[in-house]
């Protein structure tokens, strides 16, 4: 798959539409063994924030938020700062913010060790650009609402926040996907279900408020749904021609009119890896007993490898592969005791600069978040 990858880059080179360059790449410091899902911002003055989940392993209770500033001065990374810290609870999926009021906001979401039934939203705020922060609450506090994208702004002013809600049923086959929508700012909100949506989490919704794409639980394709009334409804997700591996992806607009999505090139095949239980599960045999039966669920252990970008020009129907950004399938990292995560380059986060360069950010092996600088 990787070499079809490049033919296609060759191709679009050749034909005078020049692909993206990998111009830097960075490691973002860290003090956690492991690390994930990680999302970026650029803030006015051209610096880069960074936030993700760090602690010994995804679903422990001292799973924490972290969040790095790229001083664009200096050309370096700052040492992270811890943002969150519930002894009880295994902290994940942050998510940065700019509110219509100037504010930013982080949010991120709060579960009982590895039961996602029990996940709220909490909520940060910073008046000075991330320099300082309110006390931490509860934005949304229905049990088993998780989060892994900001929320965005559509035309009439209204806060789109996409959602999802989780249980063990299926191992999580059941989720599926909600948009909180707020007309004073976030102080309360509606629920609007996406319709057809069982497995399709992740909802990731482009600014244009038109067209948003869904991680897949059953491993098989990148879902896509559509909004004719700028996010107030959607579409029942339909399959893309991008295949998914049950794990995060992320897309943004650029600024000539494309869209860019980063996401691992590969779906559910029958490998002996592939599992009902996710992989930083460690009493396999209790979650299973928890879950139930077990009918058309999630499937896990698809490798994260290789990890893609790839542009559109028409909403997301139809893509091209413009850049292969990791493809070794035998990397693994020293503290991977049990083999889960060998080859895993995965949860990405893309944004554009105001200056036209493209960042993307991802977990490298789970032992840190990797920046990767690209001329669009």
């Amino acid at each position: 798959m990787v070499s079809t990858v490049v033919l296609r880059r060759l191709e679009r080179h050749e034909n005078g539409n020049t692909p993206m360059k990998v111009l830097q790449e960075r490691k973002i410091p860290t003090p956690c063994v492991s690390n994930h899902a990680s999302n970026l911002m650029e803030l006015d003055n051209g610096d880069l924030l960074c936030v993700w989940f760090g602690g010994s392993m995804e679903g422990s209770s001292d799973i924490s938020i972290y969040m790095a500033r790229y001083d664009r001065g200096r050309d370096v990374w700052l040492a992270p700062e811890k943002m969150s810290d519930d002894a009880t609870r295994s902290e994940q999926n942050p998510a940065l913010f700019r509110h219509p009021a100037g504010e930013l906001w982080l949010l991120y979401t709060a579960q009982d060790k590895a039961d996602q039934g029990t996940a709220v939203v909490r909520l940060r705020r910073s008046a000075d650009n991330g320099l300082t922060w309110s006390k931490t609450v509860d934005l949304i506090a229905r049990p088993g609402t998780f989060i892994r994208h900001a929320p965005v702004v559509n035309p009439s002013g209204l806060l789109l926040l996409p959602v999802w809600h989780s249980d063990m049923r299926n191992a999580f086959g059941d989720d599926s996907s909600l948009v909180q929508v707020s007309a004073d700012g976030g102080r309360t909100w509606d629920i609007v279900p996406v319709p057809g949506s069982r497995g399709c989490v992740h909802m990731n919704i482009l600014g244009n408020c038109q067209v948003a794409f869904f991680r897949r639980r059953q491993s098989d394709f990148i879902f896509r749904s559509v909004s004719e009334d700028s996010g107030l409804s959607w579409s029942v997700p339909a399959a893309t021609t991008l295949p998914n591996n049950n794990s995060s992806i992320q897309a943004r607009s650029l600024s000539d009119g494309r869209l860019a999505i980063v996401y691992n090139h590969i779906s559910a095949a029958g490998r002996a890896s592939e599992s009902a239980v996710p992989p930083w599960i460690k009493d396999r045999q209790a979650f299973l007993a928890a879950c139930g039966t077990i009918e058309n669920g999630a499937i896990w252990g698809v490798p994260r490898h290789p990890l893609i970008l790839a542009t559109s020009t028409d909403l997301g129907l139809t893509w091209r592969e413009d850049l292969v950004l990791e493809a070794d399938a035998t990397l693994r990292s020293s503290h991977d005791e049990r083999g889960a995560f060998v080859g895993d380059y995965s949860y990405p986060s893309i944004i554009q600069s105001n200056d036209g360069l493209v960042h993307v950010s991802y977990s490298y092996l789970r032992d840190y978040i990797k920046h990767v600088t690209l001329a669009a």
